[in-house]
């Protein structure tokens, strides 16, 4: 009975494709939950699984609920088996302890971590939305009503982040969830490092070359030891998606790709958004400057200039609902 209950409940989940390349768009299908719950534990921890929301190469994403509370969290989950290594298991605890120590209505909400013979997780608070590039996907346009109170929430989450003293090291539009009243949540600490102080910082230390290449810093392609800034280059490249639909560099290669972000120069965003303010346009461009003095000195500063200018020349309206927009589609088709 339970099992008949487990596959009434699910339906369809989406599941990522995580063999996508680093620095490309993350692929999605849907497959029935029912089928990967088959021969799949019930239970992780004190927690029941619940519904499965991705699967990886080495982790899976489970809202789940704890045994004595119906309390919903999303977990992180680390299966028992041939992935379960020292490596993926130590980069969750670590994950954990940065996400545990970042406090901010804008950082996603880090709760527990656990690990034994039903593997590793991290349970989290579970905010229910599609994250940034899934809303790109489906057109910038439907942002821009709101982007400035969107990016204003986003710089603050990663600011708050750099003051306790962590570089994201990947920021990108996959990494932030933002509901419809337009709060936001910054995830996924992975590759976060401890900014270098001091003489770690004066002598210029090496750093594993990470990230994802549409969004990587110049010195963070050189694995480098980076600071604030190289986060606030991909927070740029992000803004210039949002503003756009397009990232600022676009490569056949990954080497190409890289190149890019080494030497070359974006296209103005007043090429490609003619609405854009021109001083916000020039905000963005110093922020993929490829020196990072030349950039603003903090995502502080980018909210202060922000907050007293704007995006967009003429203040963008919300969409139409869906049916007014499709009536409103075949009324233009009936004309033509």
């Amino acid at each position: 009975m339970a099992g008949a209950t487990r596959v009434a409940e699910a339906q369809v989940v989406l599941r990522y494709d995580a063999a996508e390349p680093l620095g490309t768009h993350a692929r999605f299908v849907c497959i029935p939950q029912f089928l990967m719950l088959t021969g799949r534990k019930e239970f992780v921890g004190p927690f029941r699984l619940y519904h499965l929301v991705r699967v990886g190469t080495t982790y899976e994403i489970w809202a789940v609920r704890p045994l004595d509370d119906n309390t919903p969290y999303a977990m992180k989950w680390l299966p028992p088996g041939e992935q379960h290594t020292r490596q993926a298991a130590n980069a969750l605890k670590h994950e954990f302890n940065v996400g545990k120590s970042l406090k901010h209505k804008s950082i996603i909400r880090t709760c527990e971590f656990g690990t034994g013979k039903d593997g590793t997780y991290l349970t989290m608070e579970l905010f229910k939305t599609p994250n940034l590039k899934q809303q790109i996907i489906e057109g910038v346009e439907r942002l821009h009503y709101r982007l400035e109170e969107i990016l204003c929430n986003a710089a603050l989450g990663l600011e708050h982040m750099h003051r306790e003293g962590w570089t994201h090291r990947d920021v990108k539009a996959d990494n932030y969830l933002v509901n419809e009243k337009n709060e936001v949540r910054l995830i996924d600490f992975t590759l976060a490092r401890k900014i270098p102080k001091g003489l770690s910082k004066l002598l210029g230390g090496k750093a594993p070359v990470q990230g994802t290449y549409s969004y990587m810093a110049p010195e963070q392609i050189r694995g480098k030891e980076v600071d604030a800034c190289a986060d606030i280059y991909s927070f740029g490249c992000m803004v210039y998606e949002l503003m756009t639909g397009k990232l600022p560099f676009t490569a056949s290669s990954s080497s190409e790709l890289l190149n890019k972000h080494l030497k070359a120069r974006p296209p103005e965003l007043s090429m490609l958004q003619k609405n854009i303010h021109p001083e916000f346009g020039k905000l963005v461009h110093r922020m993929l400057a490829k020196e990072p003095k030349e950039r603003p000195n903090s995502l502080m500063e980018f909210y202060r200039e922000l907050k007293a200018g704007r995006c967009f020349h003429i203040k963008p309206k919300p969409p139409l609902p869906a049916e007014e927009e499709a009536a409103r589609k075949a009324q233009e088709d009936e004309l033509e």
